[in-house]
């Protein structure tokens, strides 16, 4: 029965990544790349506990803080050099900038240059999942280890890599998109080894990654 229940299980997902396309609209990788920052915008991608920034702090040419990791604690706050907690839950990225900016802004006589940025979050798998089906070596779920998304090389290596028999120039990816809509979009892998950057597309959680079996 479980491997009966299991069978089923990878049917369905193969229907879902590239058989069943009646209701799948198959899009260019800048629409596709275009629903994960209208996914992420919906998300508002505001800071929230467990949450880690990286912060530098430069003051009149001179780096006084530099790249500083911080976690956002259950109370929205992270500690920083100098000035202490300061609350950043619920924020932007922009909005914690400009409160942090403040903060250090009362310390120093020029105005402080604040750079921050989001870096993985600390626990695996809290923004979702993606499921790798397909000519890999371990076919399933993949964690989403960023409320950014996860890149596509990231997950296909997650899964074990490609397997001996895949058709690396034909991945199908497939995602509900911002209104519901299913959109699937076909991805060449050698071209990211090739310097295309926007190849190694962007992945949400929900999206469904196909690697097909090569013809020989």
């Amino acid at each position: 029965m479980k491997i009966k229940c299991g069978f089923l299980f990878f049917a369905a997902v193969l229907l879902l990544a590239g058989c069943g396309t009646k209701d799948v609209t198959t899009v260019s990788q800048r629409e596709f790349a275009e629903t994960a920052a209208r996914l992420n915008d919906s998300a508002e991608m505001r800071l929230a506990a467990g949450d880690r920034i990286e912060l530098s702090v430069e003051v009149d040419g001179s780096l006084e803080v530099s790249r500083h990791r911080a976690p956002v604690n259950f109370n929205g706050k992270v500690t920083l050099p100098l000035v202490g907690d300061v609350r950043v839950g619920g924020l932007r990225l922009q909005d914690a900038r400009q409160v942090i900016a403040r903060a250090y802004g009362s310390y120093y006589v020029h105005t402080p240059v604040i750079m921050l940025t989001n870096v993985e979050d600390m626990d695996a798998g809290v923004w979702g999942a993606v499921t790798v089906t397909g000519q890999v070596g371990r076919p399933g779920v993949v964690p989403v280890t960023s409320h950014q998304g996860i890149r596509l090389s990231a997950a296909l290596q997650s899964a074990g890599g490609f397997a001996g028999s895949a058709r690396r120039t034909a991945i199908l990816v497939t995602r509900s998109d911002d209104t519901g809509k299913r959109i699937q979009v076909a991805v060449n892998y050698n071209e990211i080894g090739q310097g295309n950057a926007s190849a190694d597309i962007l992945l949400m959680d929900g999206d469904i990654v196909f690697v097909p079996e090569r013809i020989f």
